[in-house]
């Protein structure tokens, strides 16, 4: 269900529209419709409180192409799922998850509505439909957000189920497009609704899902084999999908784009062949159809099995050349306390973290730790050993025009969470100031620690306390900063980033 400009308009108007100037829940005010779903309409409003423009989607009382109405079966299986999706996005904190603001029931009719942010940049399939096929670095800026975002909400045992093109949305911040997974209209979870004394009942018991397997709301050219032939769903489902976007990012066209897709339905089901044939018809890079080809394999015990999995090996066949033969950065210098240090070469110790990423590095002694200052383009990924295997995590340093300097702590097979805090483990967080988080397992164990500085600035440069003495990022050499204590007691890493 798109929530932005993208969003198209219905053939025919819904008996039960929203008026221009209708106020919900005290404090949302209607500006306009800004279009419809099949089971949805899509308002703006101006939110009175805080001043901003927020999305209001109400559940219609027609829904196209089914013809159902209030009491009709399928009605009653949206109705539910609508209930579902509210709850279920209101558990999930990932930035490039759609955010839900408010909820609530108009009062005459009691028809639920969700009030969540307005994203006016537009969906991935007009974006493709209009330019064509995504570059590969564009690709992976918006694999990577999506994916951890797929994979926060199978942390919290939610389902997706109809990740698809329309439903990737795009947040217009300055000059910058931010993708966001949007439209949980038909995830399946297991989180039970609660409902408050006075709510309206639902049309019928919401909480049997054998009523509602039988009806099927998801997308058939952008559905599994497991949802085509109604056979058992899992994480493997939403890595199918995200395995037919990257398809439709890479090739403009979506592999099964028949114009009856009854005609294929054995075909997807049963066998690979058709797969296989679409795979080389439509591409010629080796690495990705090997990759593409087995994160939609049609039997689902041997597809790959997370979000995470996939994006990984999918960065790794997308930039083969970078993998192999990374550039050479130029080199940066940096000062402590008079003293220059050429960082021209790279300096390890066996049990110091490995950088995977290629950058300029050295390594100098101050006081009792040893400081690697790393000139990074973008991010730096690491691998530190632990009792229980290899943990592996990625820093990325955001800074954009003039604003302070983000940096994303993100975990590459798992979760973080923020130090002394209440909050549920997620796959990434965004810090803007000094702080900490903890590494934490698939089984919810902490398996290490990150703590970070963002230094003070200075007239000559950004500096650093270490063990009572300075060190300095001069800002000719880097224009920005930070200095990572990455859980050894004596090892700390100076990320720097040019303009």
């Amino acid at each position: 269900m798109p929530y932005g400009p993208d969003t198209q308009a219905p053939h025919k108007a819904d008996p039960g529209e929203l008026p221009e100037g209708e106020r919900l829940l005290d404090r949302y005010t209607i500006i306009d419709r800004a279009g419809s779903g099949g089971m949805a309409s899509i308002y703006r409003a101006l939110d009175e409180r805080l001043d901003r423009v927020v999305c209001v989607k109400l559940l219609r009382l027609v829904l196209e192409g089914s013809g159902s109405t209030a009491g009709g079966s399928v009605y009653q299986a949206t109705y539910s799922h609508f209930l579902q999706e509210a709850q279920a996005l209101s558990k999930l904190q990932h930035p490039n998850t759609l955010r839900i603001y408010d909820f609530g029931y108009l009062g005459d009719s009691g028809r639920p509505f969700q009030i969540s942010e307005y994203l006016d940049g537009g969906n991935l399939e007009g974006r493709v439909r209009r330019a064509g096929p995504i570059d590969r670095e564009a690709i992976e800026r918006i694999l990577d957000p999506i994916t951890a975002a797929v994979t926060e909400a199978h942390e919290n045992r939610i389902i997706h189920r109809d990740i698809k093109p329309s439903n990737i949305l795009f947040a217009r911040i300055g000059d910058t497009l931010v993708p966001k997974l949007a439209d949980f209209g038909i995830a399946r979870t297991e989180l039970k609704r609660h409902r408050r004394p006075g709510d309206p009942a639902p049309p019928a018991d919401d909480d049997d899902p054998a009523a509602l397997s039988t009806i099927a709301l998801f997308s058939p050219r952008w559905a599994a084999p497991e949802q085509l032939c109604g056979a058992p769903e899992g994480p493997y489902t939403d890595v199918y999908a995200l395995g037919l976007l990257t398809f439709f990012m890479l090739s403009g066209r979506a592999p099964f784009d028949d114009p009856d897709v009854r005609g294929t339905f054995n075909a997807r089901v049963r066998s690979d062949d058709l797969l296989d044939k679409r795979l080389r018809e439509r591409m010629t890079d080796g690495p990705v159809v090997t990759v593409l080809a087995a994160a939609m394999a049609a039997d689902s015990a041997k597809r790959i099995r997370s979000p995470a999995e996939l994006f990984t090996r999918l960065r790794t066949a997308l930039r083969p050349e970078k993998a192999s033969a990374p550039p050479k950065l130029p080199p940066m210098r940096a000062k402590m306390d008079s003293v220059t240090v050429d960082l021209e070469s790279v300096v390890r110790k066996p049990d110091a973290p490995e950088v995977p990423t290629a950058a300029t590095e050295s390594a100098r002694s101050v006081g009792h730790y040893r400081v690697r200052v790393v000139e990074v383009d973008d991010a730096l990924d690491f691998t530190r050993a632990t009792p229980t295997g290899e943990v592996r995590f990625r820093i990325s340093m955001i800074a954009v025009n003039n604003a302070p300097l983000r940096i994303n702590i993100k975990g590459l097979n798992c979760f973080v969470a923020w130090t002394d805090r209440t909050a549920r483990p997620t796959p990434a967080v965004v810090a803007t100031q000094d702080g900490s988080v903890d590494l934490v397992s698939a089984q919810r164990e902490k398996i290490g620690r990150i703590s970070w500085s963002f230094g003070t600035p200075s007239h000559i440069g950004r500096v650093f306390l270490v063990d009572g003495e300075e060190l300095v990022i001069p800002y000719e050499n880097a224009s920005s900063a930070v200095v990572v204590h990455l859980g050894s007691d004596r090892e700390l890493v100076a990320m720097c980033k040019r303009a």
